[in-house]
């Protein structure tokens, strides 16, 4: 079975995003770091949910979770750069990697409201 170029993009985030926030400075570890991380996991466990999921409003509504989280995960990361937390080149990396997934996502997102808004062939 052949995975989900989402569910592979969001893994690899994760895998990136753990060990460059071990380097953030021991007392913002606890506070940026630890939010950063669990949006990071917040939001692929929002996309297995809606893969998961066995109605199409199920999806959409998980869907719409893993959007929000990937908007925290920008926030952290954009206050991680602004705080010199992160260099340059790794914020942007993470913002290309973002993007992507955001992509992903909302080619997912448009397939599931096409789905939504197409009558049902039961429907009188």
């Amino acid at each position: 079975m052949k995975e989900s170029p989402l569910f592979v993009k969001l893994f690899d985030f994760v895998a990136w995003v753990i060990p460059m926030t071990a380097k953030f400075p021991r007392e913002q570890r606890f506070i940026v770091a630890e939010h950063l991380q669990q949006q990071v996991f917040a939001a692929h466990e929002a996309a297995i949910r809606a893969g998961m999921s066995t109605s199409l409003a199920a999806t959409a509504l998980q869907l719409d979770e893993v959007a929000v989280r990937l908007a925290q995960i920008r926030f952290s990361l954009r206050l991680a750069h602004k705080l010199t937390f992160i260099t340059v080149k790794q914020y942007e990396y993470a913002s290309e990697r973002l993007t992507e997934i955001g992509r992903l996502l909302e080619a997912w997102r448009r397939t599931v409201q096409t789905k939504l808004a197409v009558p049902s062939a039961s429907a009188p």
